[in-house]
Protein backbone atom coordinates (compact mmCIF):
# COMPACT_ATOMS: atom_id res chain seq x y z
CA UNK A 1 0.00 0.00 0.00
CA UNK A 2 1.66 3.05 -0.84
CA UNK A 3 0.57 5.83 1.66
CA UNK A 4 1.85 9.92 1.54
CA UNK A 5 3.25 10.81 4.47
CA UNK A 6 2.04 14.76 4.16
CA UNK A 7 0.58 15.45 7.67
CA UNK A 8 -1.07 18.92 5.50
CA UNK A 9 -3.38 17.13 3.33
CA UNK A 10 -6.22 15.96 5.24
CA UNK A 11 -8.57 13.12 3.22
CA UNK A 12 -11.80 12.64 4.54
CA UNK A 13 -13.84 9.62 2.49
CA UNK A 14 -17.32 8.62 3.86
CA UNK A 15 -18.31 5.19 2.21
CA UNK A 16 -22.42 4.98 3.07
CA UNK A 17 -23.76 1.09 2.68
CA UNK A 18 -26.85 1.71 1.23
CA UNK A 19 -29.24 -1.92 2.09
CA UNK A 20 -33.11 -1.64 3.31
CA UNK A 21 -32.80 -1.46 6.92
CA UNK A 22 -30.04 1.37 6.42
CA UNK A 23 -32.53 3.64 4.17
CA UNK A 24 -34.97 3.76 6.91
CA UNK A 25 -32.87 3.99 9.96
CA UNK A 26 -30.04 6.43 10.33
CA UNK A 27 -26.91 7.60 12.02
CA UNK A 28 -25.30 10.57 10.47
CA UNK A 29 -22.26 12.79 10.49
CA UNK A 30 -20.41 10.29 12.33
CA UNK A 31 -17.15 12.04 12.97
CA UNK A 32 -13.83 9.36 14.28
CA UNK A 33 -11.37 11.45 16.31
CA UNK A 34 -8.17 9.55 18.08
CA UNK A 35 -6.22 11.13 20.53
CA UNK A 36 -3.70 10.49 23.38
CA UNK A 37 -4.48 11.46 27.32
CA UNK A 38 -3.18 10.65 30.60
CA UNK A 39 -5.00 8.41 33.03
CA UNK A 40 -7.16 10.43 35.21
CA UNK A 41 -7.00 11.43 38.33
CA UNK A 42 -9.85 10.14 41.11
CA UNK A 43 -9.47 10.64 44.73
CA UNK A 44 -11.26 8.07 47.25
CA UNK A 45 -10.99 7.42 50.38
CA UNK A 46 -11.43 3.66 51.73
CA UNK A 47 -11.72 2.78 55.14
CA UNK A 48 -9.39 0.67 56.98
CA UNK A 49 -6.65 1.02 53.93
CA UNK A 50 -4.27 3.21 53.13
CA UNK A 51 -3.69 5.92 50.23
CA UNK A 52 -1.90 4.03 47.27
CA UNK A 53 1.04 6.59 45.79
CA UNK A 54 0.71 6.48 41.93
CA UNK A 55 3.25 4.43 40.08
CA UNK A 56 5.97 5.96 38.59
CA UNK A 57 7.52 4.73 35.76
CA UNK A 58 10.85 3.25 35.57
CA UNK A 59 14.47 4.63 33.72
CA UNK A 60 13.65 4.31 30.09
CA UNK A 61 10.22 3.42 30.23
CA UNK A 62 7.38 5.81 28.56
CA UNK A 63 4.89 7.66 30.78
CA UNK A 64 1.70 6.25 30.88
CA UNK A 65 -0.68 7.22 28.48
CA UNK A 66 -4.07 6.11 26.93
CA UNK A 67 -5.23 6.29 23.37
CA UNK A 68 -8.84 7.66 23.54
CA UNK A 69 -10.95 6.58 20.25
CA UNK A 70 -13.81 9.15 20.43
CA UNK A 71 -16.76 9.07 17.55
CA UNK A 72 -19.81 11.92 18.14
CA UNK A 73 -23.02 11.18 16.05
CA UNK A 74 -26.35 12.23 15.18
CA UNK A 75 -29.13 9.36 15.47
CA UNK A 76 -31.99 9.93 13.52
CA UNK A 77 -33.69 7.28 15.31
CA UNK A 78 -34.01 5.42 18.22
CA UNK A 79 -32.08 1.86 18.66
CA UNK A 80 -32.35 -1.09 20.93
CA UNK A 81 -28.65 -1.24 20.25
CA UNK A 82 -25.87 -0.01 18.03
CA UNK A 83 -22.97 -1.66 17.31
CA UNK A 84 -19.89 0.44 16.28
CA UNK A 85 -16.73 -1.32 15.36
CA UNK A 86 -13.46 0.48 15.46
CA UNK A 87 -9.90 0.26 13.43
CA UNK A 88 -6.97 1.85 13.50
CA UNK A 89 -4.32 1.50 11.01
CA UNK A 90 -0.93 1.94 12.21
CA UNK A 91 2.44 1.88 11.15
CA UNK A 92 4.73 -0.67 13.16
CA UNK A 93 8.38 -1.44 13.13
CA UNK A 94 7.02 -4.81 11.92
CA UNK A 95 5.19 -3.09 8.90
CA UNK A 96 1.42 -2.21 9.15
CA UNK A 97 -1.20 -3.46 11.50
CA UNK A 98 -5.34 -3.45 11.67
CA UNK A 99 -6.44 -2.52 15.22
CA UNK A 100 -10.06 -3.89 15.41
CA UNK A 101 -12.54 -3.58 18.81
CA UNK A 102 -16.07 -2.88 18.88
CA UNK A 103 -18.32 -2.16 21.81
CA UNK A 104 -22.36 -2.18 21.81
CA UNK A 105 -24.61 0.92 22.95
CA UNK A 106 -27.86 0.24 24.18
CA UNK A 107 -31.14 2.27 24.41
CA UNK A 108 -29.53 5.22 22.10
CA UNK A 109 -32.43 7.70 21.55
CA UNK A 110 -33.05 10.07 19.03
CA UNK A 111 -31.30 13.11 18.86
CA UNK A 112 -28.05 14.95 18.08
CA UNK A 113 -24.59 15.28 19.57
CA UNK A 114 -24.18 11.66 20.98
CA UNK A 115 -20.83 10.24 21.43
CA UNK A 116 -19.22 6.74 21.93
CA UNK A 117 -15.45 5.78 22.79
CA UNK A 118 -13.25 2.87 23.19
CA UNK A 119 -9.54 3.05 24.78
CA UNK A 120 -5.88 1.34 24.17
CA UNK A 121 -4.34 1.60 27.62
CA UNK A 122 -0.91 2.06 28.32
CA UNK A 123 0.80 -1.08 28.24
CA UNK A 124 -0.61 -1.97 25.37
CA UNK A 125 0.61 0.91 23.38
CA UNK A 126 3.65 0.35 24.90
CA UNK A 127 3.86 -3.08 23.01
CA UNK A 128 2.55 -1.53 19.50
CA UNK A 129 5.47 1.09 19.99
CA UNK A 130 7.73 -1.63 21.19
CA UNK A 131 8.63 0.04 24.58
CA UNK A 132 8.94 3.59 22.66
CA UNK A 133 6.53 6.83 23.21
CA UNK A 134 3.71 5.73 21.24
CA UNK A 135 3.54 8.50 18.14
CA UNK A 136 0.68 9.76 16.42
CA UNK A 137 2.18 10.07 13.62
CA UNK A 138 2.15 6.43 13.22
CA UNK A 139 -1.97 6.87 12.79
CA UNK A 140 -2.31 6.00 9.11
CA UNK A 141 -6.04 6.09 9.12
CA UNK A 142 -8.59 5.67 11.55
CA UNK A 143 -12.43 3.61 10.54
CA UNK A 144 -15.59 3.37 12.16
CA UNK A 145 -18.62 0.97 11.05
CA UNK A 146 -21.53 1.72 12.75
CA UNK A 147 -24.29 -1.42 12.75
CA UNK A 148 -28.04 -2.20 14.14
CA UNK A 149 -29.31 -5.59 13.65
CA UNK A 150 -26.39 -6.77 12.44
CA UNK A 151 -26.38 -4.68 9.07
CA UNK A 152 -24.25 -2.01 8.57
CA UNK A 153 -25.75 1.30 8.39
CA UNK A 154 -22.57 4.02 7.72
CA UNK A 155 -18.62 3.44 7.14
CA UNK A 156 -16.61 6.28 8.35
CA UNK A 157 -13.08 6.39 6.59
CA UNK A 158 -10.56 9.07 7.40
CA UNK A 159 -6.56 9.34 7.07
CA UNK A 160 -4.11 12.45 6.93
CA UNK A 161 -1.59 10.28 5.11
CA UNK A 162 -3.32 10.40 1.36
CA UNK A 163 -4.64 7.06 1.81
CA UNK A 164 -8.19 6.92 0.24
CA UNK A 165 -11.03 4.05 1.30
CA UNK A 166 -10.45 2.26 -1.69
CA UNK A 167 -6.51 1.00 -1.12
CA UNK A 168 -7.61 0.35 2.38
CA UNK A 169 -10.53 -1.82 1.17
CA UNK A 170 -8.28 -3.44 -1.70
CA UNK A 171 -5.45 -4.24 1.25
CA UNK A 172 -7.43 -5.37 4.21
CA UNK A 173 -7.09 -8.92 4.20
CA UNK A 174 -3.21 -9.12 3.45
CA UNK A 175 -3.00 -6.98 6.49
CA UNK A 176 -1.97 -8.34 10.12
CA UNK A 177 -5.14 -7.87 12.41
CA UNK A 178 -4.94 -6.85 16.25
CA UNK A 179 -7.58 -7.82 18.50
CA UNK A 180 -7.21 -7.56 21.75
CA UNK A 181 -6.26 -3.96 22.61
CA UNK A 182 -9.56 -2.16 22.77
CA UNK A 183 -11.45 -1.75 26.04
CA UNK A 184 -14.46 -0.12 26.17
CA UNK A 185 -14.71 2.96 29.04
CA UNK A 186 -16.34 0.58 31.77
CA UNK A 187 -12.90 -1.47 31.37
CA UNK A 188 -10.75 1.15 32.26
CA UNK A 189 -10.08 4.37 35.04
CA UNK A 190 -12.55 6.19 32.81
CA UNK A 191 -15.58 4.08 33.62
CA UNK A 192 -17.14 6.63 36.52
CA UNK A 193 -16.24 9.84 34.66
CA UNK A 194 -18.80 11.27 32.15
CA UNK A 195 -21.88 9.13 32.41
CA UNK A 196 -24.13 11.87 31.04
CA UNK A 197 -21.78 12.23 27.88
CA UNK A 198 -21.72 8.66 26.30
CA UNK A 199 -24.04 6.73 25.34
CA UNK A 200 -24.87 3.25 27.47
CA UNK A 201 -22.53 0.39 26.84
CA UNK A 202 -24.01 -3.27 26.95
CA UNK A 203 -23.51 -5.00 29.80
CA UNK A 204 -21.08 -7.85 29.49
CA UNK A 205 -22.42 -11.68 29.62
CA UNK A 206 -19.46 -12.68 31.31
Amino acid sequence: MKTTLRMAALLLCTVGLQTGFAAGRRVDNVQPKVTLIGSPEIMAQIRGGSPKKARIPGPGEPAPVWLEFESDFDSADEFPELVFKYGILLKTAQGLKLLQGEVTHVDVARGKDRHSVVYIGPKALNRLSDGKPFAMANVMAQMVTVSAQGEPIVVQFKSSHGITYEQFAKEEDKLEKVTDVFLNKGQTPFAPLFWDYYEAVKPSSR
